[in-house]
Formats: structure tokens, sequence, C-alpha cells
């Protein structure tokens, strides 16, 4: 309960004073102590043959420590180590063989503003800069860890680990300004609940559970990004909506060619119906939403409660 109250009292004492800085209904939506909970189904490309893949995209603020980018255990807007940040976990579950693939990734945003200080130095971070970035994925062969961490330098630090001997335990910094895309947090970009994302060349990412499960390095690239205005059809009826494109080309995708595609609804809060992720022209992985809904999920972990799970993904019944 103490955590709760606190939970709120941040919140709340952000919406008052940075409303101004951030989209007119941002605070006034996101600061109701509620998460966005979607599921997704769709398929995964493993191993050369497409897997069906289910998935969850969960966008919830939260206070963050800057310093030790971390969730704040105490609430001080009054700090400029603390600010609040827009999170997403992103799970993705699906079969291969024999056993289960299981990968989440955690993106953490900043909401207002932020001061990383690090070795007398300090930097002061918009709204809309990814802070941190982790991924972790479980299959029968092991277990792999990766975390980014946002420095004073403009930079990102990686640390990961594998179970892998030629992968091991790898440390290394990144050069990412605020405006660096990274695949990860282009969920969160394409919605432009923060700030817009504006269409042209940009240094980006890709994402941390593609880089590990087809074990390349995590380098910085540079891509296009692109928008159109498209109509879609979603539970029988026509929406209007923006076809975001991120599209570039490395040495990692055979003949180079790589793209991510992101439908996005254009009534706030901006949706993502429908996400998709090819290399030299072949699909590597595609979602579509089937439900969404708005919850207290952390409050929601009684037996009784999982008749929400089943409301959302109605395969499970």
């Amino acid at each position: 309960m103490r955590t709760i109250l606190l939970h709120t009292a941040f919140l709340l004492a952000f919406s008052l004073s940075l409303l101004a800085q951030n989209s007119p209904n941002f605070w006034q939506f996101w600061g109701d102590g509620k998460a966005e909970i979607g599921f997704y189904k769709g398929t995964q490309v493993r191993y050369g043959e497409v897997r069906p893949c289910k998935s969850f995209l969960i966008f919830v603020t939260e206070p963050f420590n800057g310093e030790k980018q971390v969730k704040a255990d105490r609430a001080d807007a009054s700090n400029p180590a603390y600010n609040g940040v827009l999170k997403l976990n992103h799970t993705k579950r699906f079969q291969t063989g024999i056993y289960t693939y299981s990968l989440m990734t955690s993106v953490f945003t900043s909401a207002t503003p932020c001061t990383i200080k690090q070795n007398g130095a300090d930097i002061r971070y918009g709204v809309g800069a990814p802070l941190k970035i982790t991924f972790t994925g479980q299959e029968w062969c092991g277990m792999t860890f990766h975390q980014l961490n946002r420095q004073a330098d403009k930079s990102m630090k990686s640390r990961s680990q594998s179970y892998f001997e030629s992968e091991g335990d790898r440390e290394e910094l990144l050069k990412a300004d605020e405006q660096t895309l990274f695949a990860d947090d282009a969920f969160i970009a394409v919605r432009e609940l923060l700030r817009p994302l504006n269409a042209g060349m940009i240094t980006y990412y890709p994402t941390l559970d593609h880089a590990r499960i087809s074990h390349i390095p995590l380098a910085a690239e540079q891509a296009t990004v692109s928008k159109k205005d498209v109509s879609t059809r979603f539970r029988g009826a026509n929406l209007p909506a923006t076809e975001w494109t991120i599209s570039g080309q490395n040495a990692t995708a055979q003949n180079g060619a790589w793209q991510w595609t992101f439908t996005v609804e254009k009534q706030y809060p901006r949706r993502i119906l429908a996400f998709q992720y090819m290399e030299n022209g072949r699909l590597i992985e595609r979602a579509e939403l089937q439900e969404l809904t708005r919850l207290p999920y952390w409050k929601l972990n009684a037996v009784k409660d999982e008749h929400y799970l089943s409301e959302l993904d109605k395969s499970s019944k």
C-alpha cells in the first residue's frame, strides 16, 4: 500500500508541474495508475521455420531513479536524479519443437527530464530519451541477458551475458545521443506519446532479442524513417492509421536489407495495431493486436484474477 501511495503521489506531482512539457493528454491519460496491456498474435521465424507466437506489449508509467537506473522506491520530484518514465514490457513466447522460447524486453523512456550523474559529469536528458533497455531470454539450452544503461557522456553502457562460450560476458560503450533510435524503443517512439518522431535518416540499433538470438554484435547503423497515412481494418471497422517504416542495410541480413513496419492508430493514445520485421524481403516477425485493456495488473495476482488473462487471450479458454 505504501508503494502504491508513493507511486500515485509521484505521478500527481509530475502531472501538475510538467504537463505542459509533454503531449497535452499524456499525464492526464497515463498518470491514472493503470497499465495498458495489449495482447498480440502472430509468427516468429526461428531455426529457419515459421512459429506461432504470442506476445504482450505492456505500457505503464512509474517513478525512476536515474542515478541508480532502477524503479524508485520513493518519490522525489524535486531531485533531478528522479523522474517519471514510460516503461514498456514486451514479452514473446513461441515453441521450437520440444521446447519453448520465452523472451522479455523492458524499455524505460523518460517521460520527464532526467539528469544522469557519473564520475563527476552530468548531462540532462529530455523527454523521450530511452534511459535503460533490458533483455532476457530463456529456453532449454540456456539463458541470455543484455542490459543498456544511459551514461553521462551521450552513450549507452552495454553489458551482456550468454551461455555460449564465444559470446560470454561482454561490456562496451555504444555511442547514442538522445536522437539515436533503438528498435526496442521504437515501440514507444512510433506512438509519439512523448515527442514527435521525425522522418529522415537516423542512427539506429537493432532489438536486443534479435542481436542475441541471431548471435550478432549490437552495432550502430544508418536507418531511414518514413511514414504515410493508411486505413486499416480492426474488429470489422476501418480505422485511420499511420504506417511507419524504419529500414536500412547491414551485413547481418544476407543481402543487407531489413525493415520494420508499424501500423499505429491515429486516434490517441495511438495503439499499435500491428508490427512486423523483415530481412532481405523475408518476414521474420509479425504480430497483430487481438485485445487491449487498461488494468493495475500488479494488484491482480490472486487465483480469482486469472480470468483477466483469459479475456485477453481467448484462445487459452
